[in-house]
């Protein structure tokens, strides 16, 4: 079994488990090709992974753009207009620009339904005096803003807080699990409903935390797409809320209805209590897996050798019969065997990333079962 195939069969196993029906949008992907990170995100590769994926649309913002906003700005509602309602498009600013504001209000009028802020690309806080003009103005159109919440940034936990405490209406989505904030954010997360979290992250374990303070509806699906891939995040989205234990209405909120009522200025009716703690069940064999799979990833990003650590995962699986999840041992190491051969492959890179970040999904929501490879 190639590569693709074997990514296509985990994406498979997972979304057998969608209610039937439900359009899964993503919540958050880029175009551009000015970005300093040298990312370049094109709209017609955009459209095709989320085609290849049966999503319904997604949300798209560019890239950074040193230059300014304004003509990127254009060209995401001109990739919207085209795309036939499968993009949702997002203004973005530097707030420190002082036209910003003014930025602001003529996308929303032309009909950006929402706005990317970054506060490392863009090196601004969320106690900048431009933000709270630009949150009224999103809050009277219904439009969200959704800021980058990842790596690389001071917390921002209490100025999120304020922001949407301060402007009513205001909804805020912080993407990427907001590992900057989530242990602060996350178990008070219920008592501020303007307050959302997207799981564009690669660390499962992450994602389990997310899920497992946060209400369910609080929470959307989002890949961060060219940075991540549709297939890769749906996998490492769905097999957590999964062994959370997510009702099929929770399952849709997730991937559909709450980013889809954000856009038409509306937030979730239904608020379900969060898992807590108690849904994450493992084995000391299986964290092994993980372990190891998390270090190869590491790795690799790093562009350092993964395959000492990837060894050792694979070592790890090989389990006696009649050990408990021995099929999921099994599954890993079907596709660990796969990948190895191509690790060091740069035009694989992608879908090996993919795959073992699949493996590391696995390995900790044994429970969810596996497919047939």
């Amino acid at each position: 079994m190639n590569l693709d195939t074997l990514l296509t069969a985990w994406y498979q196993h997972a979304h057998e488990r969608l209610p039937e029906g439900v359009p899964v949008w993503d919540a958050h992907t880029h175009t551009g090709d000015r970005d300093p990170d040298g990312v370049v995100g094109r709209v017609e590769e955009l459209l095709e992974a989320l085609l290849h994926a049966g999503h319904a649309g997604a949300v798209v913002a560019s890239n950074h753009n040193p230059d300014g906003y304004r003509e990127a700005n254009d060209r995401i509602l001109a990739e919207a207009d085209a795309a036939d309602g499968r993009l949702a498009p997002f203004l973005r600013v530097a707030p420190s620009d002082p036209e910003s504001v003014a930025e602001v209000e003529r996308s929303l009028t032309a009909g950006h339904r929402g706005i990317k802020l970054h506060p490392r690309a863009e090196a601004f806080d969320l106690a900048h005096s431009s933000l709270i003009p630009i949150a009224r103005l999103a809050a009277a159109a219904g439009a969200p803003l959704l800021f980058h919440a990842g790596r690389g940034i001071p917390s921002l936990g209490d100025g999120a807080l304020q922001l949407v405490d301060r402007v009513e209406g205001l909804n805020v989505i912080l993407a990427h699990c907001a590992i900057s904030d989530l242990a602060y954010l996350g178990p008070i997360a219920a008592d501020h409903p303007g307050i959302f979290f997207d799981t564009s992250w690669w660390n499962v374990t992450d994602i389990i935390a997310l899920m497992s303070w946060v209400p369910p509806e609080r929470i959307v699906y989002a890949s961060d797409t060219p940075y991540g891939d549709p297939l890769m995040s749906f996998i490492i989205t769905m097999r957590p809320a999964l062994a959370a234990g997510y009702t099929p209405a929770q399952l849709t909120a997730l991937f559909s209805t709450t980013i889809t009522g954000l856009l038409a200025g509306e937030r979730p009716a239904a608020m379900s209590p969060p898992p807590g703690d108690d849904f994450f069940s493992h084995t000391a064999g299986l964290l092994r897996v993980h372990s190891n799979l998390h270090g190869s990833v590491v790795r690799i990003f790093s562009d350092q050798d993964p395959s000492q650590p990837l060894s050792l995962a694979r070592l790890a699986c090989n389990v006696r019969d009649g050990a408990n999840h021995r099929e999921v041992y099994r599954a890993i190491a079907t596709t660990l065997d796969a990948i190895t051969p191509h690790i060091d492959d740069p035009d694989r890179r992608r879908v090996v990333i993919g795959l073992l970040l699949a493996c590391t999904a696995v390995a900790l929501t044994p429970d969810v079962g596996v497919p047939d490879l």
